[in-house]
């Protein structure tokens, strides 16, 4: 008697965690773990895309750039050939770092066989039967959502901040937490009340109270809502660049891992709106595909982005 052929199943996880869970759960497949961080650095994919990738990877996180080099470059290459090996299971949560990762898979792996965990709540904290349970009500990736994943990649990956005013403008339905993903991207930018994006924003109201250790600023900077999903690299990365601006609005004292913040009177000016942090430092910044600098600076007013002179 003739067997029929199992269909090949690959799952694509954002990061080590949930695809070790998923491997010790016995969920059938080859399970590989997505290693990017595209919420981070410049994300141009016409413009020598591993190299600027491996750079942005390695100078932000202390890593080896030749070792980000060739992982991300294996990455690619193993990305290319997945269309022709079966089903690829995409698990992702509802929160900015991952959307920024599905969307770019969604648009390199758009001819491939799609399926896709799409949670709302963080993966790592389900249990073996629970994951299980997530696979097999995974959903096909439809081509509504495909349209509306590429689309968005094209204005998060644009070089002018206002080609995602027409995606922020409408709801989504085949795709959840796209519109609100892309919301948190918007208010990254810069704020015209004080040049401030929302996760600044956000540690400067934490610090306005009192000096605070990295263990304990960390855990507030993304409280539910908003779901930003930074790690504590990216939190980090930020308050580096908050205290090494010409103006501080932080300082740094003490060791890993009681690194100690505290706002400084600059910060406090800025946070009250008193002075615009633009206007003291000039920004110089990538947010996806916008280099932000003062000759190319976007503002968000909590509607709309769009480009704004520096007096």
């Amino acid at each position: 008697m003739a067997r029929h052929a199992v269909a090949s199943l690959i799952h694509l996880h954002n990061g080590d965690v949930v695809a070790l869970l998923a491997r010790r759960s016995d969920i059938p497949g080859e399970h590989i773990a997505f290693r990017e961080s595209l919420v981070t650095g410049p994300v141009t994919p016409e413009h020598d895309w591993i190299e600027t990738r491996a750079r942005t990877l390695a100078s932000r996180h202390g890593e080896d750039l030749l070792r980000v080099r060739t992982e991300l470059l294996e990455q690619e290459q193993l990305l290319d050939g997945l269309p022709s090996r079966g089903e690829v299971v995409l698990w992702f949560e509802h929160d900015l770092f991952c959307l920024a990762n599905l969307l770019y898979l969604l648009d390199r792996l758009h001819a491939a066989k799609l399926s896709l965990v799409w949670c709302p709540t963080p993966l790592g904290q389900f249990d073996e039967r629970e994951l299980h349970l997530r696979f097999d009500s995974r959903a096909a990736v439809t081509p509504m959502m495909i349209a509306a994943a590429r689309e968005a990649w094209r204005a998060y990956t644009s070089e002018e901040a206002d080609a995602l005013n027409a995606l922020l403008a409408r709801d989504h339905p085949d795709f959840p937490f796209l519109r609100e993903g892309m919301t948190l991207h918007a208010s990254r930018f810069p704020s015209p009340a004080n040049g401030l994006g929302a996760i600044e924003q956000t540690i400067l109201g934490l610090l306005s109270t009192g000096p605070l250790e990295f263990s304990t600023l960390f855990p507030q900077v993304d409280s539910d809502p908003p779901r930003f999903g930074f790690g504590d690299a990216e939190v980090m990365v930020t308050l580096k660049a908050m205290a090494g601006r010409g103006v501080p609005l932080v300082t740094m004292s003490g060791q890993q891992p009681k690194v100690l913040f505290t706002i400084t009177p600059a910060g406090e000016n800025v946070l009250s709106g008193e002075v615009d942090d633009c206007k003291v430092n000039d920004p110089d910044t990538w947010l996806g595909g916008v280099h932000l600098t003062k000759e190319n600076l976007w503002r968000w007013d909590g509607r709309v982005l769009s480009r704004s002179a520096v007096s």
